[in-house]
């Protein structure tokens, strides 16, 4: 430590052993499927919802997701959390909405959900799900939807086709 101390002062460049990623665990590796550039496609009419590209930054400890489509932009941060074993997604866009959705693997499927505070005089909470799912020809699909009665049912918020660009 000193001797590399020393070495920066008079100018001289210090060899770093690069650290090894923290997340190299196959649990950090489960929802690379989803790594790439996107046209993305609405499943019930054919037609465009949008771009998306999606990225492993910060060590290969996190997935970035880039949205757009006419007139909006969002995106999200997701990653493996080996302190409660949950993927984490975090989602914020320029409408101003946030939503912490938390899950993992089931049935071979990314499968998060958010509480998410009801603003009606009622209240409650809303439960908004994501499942993405790998397809066999390359494709993926994410589909969405929520529940205002604590899970007992489900109604579609979207079913979207991710089509790779390469």
């Amino acid at each position: 430590m000193i001797a590399a101390a020393i070495a920066l002062l008079a100018g001289q460049a210090v060899a770093q052993t690069p650290q090894p990623s923290a997340c190299e665990a196959p649990e950090h590796r489960q929802f690379d499927f989803w790594i790439g550039e996107w046209e993305v496609f609405d499943r019930t009419t054919g037609e465009r919802a949008g771009h998306s590209l999606i990225e492993r930054l910060y060590g290969g400890c996190v997935l970035r997701e880039n949205w757009s489509s006419e007139g909006f932009e969002g995106g999200s941060l997701n990653a493996f959390w080996s302190g409660d074993g949950q993927w984490h997604q975090t989602w914020m866009d320029q409408a101003g909405a946030v939503r912490h959705f938390v899950g993992g693997l089931e049935g071979g499927r990314m499968t998060m959900t958010a509480r998410q505070p009801v603003t009606t005089a009622q209240g409650g909470v809303r439960l908004v799900r994501l499942t993405f799912t790998a397809n066999p020809d390359g494709t993926v699909r994410q589909h969405s939807d929520f529940s205002d009665d604590g899970g007992a049912t489900w109604r579609l918020r979207y079913d979207f086709e991710y089509r790779p660009l390469r």
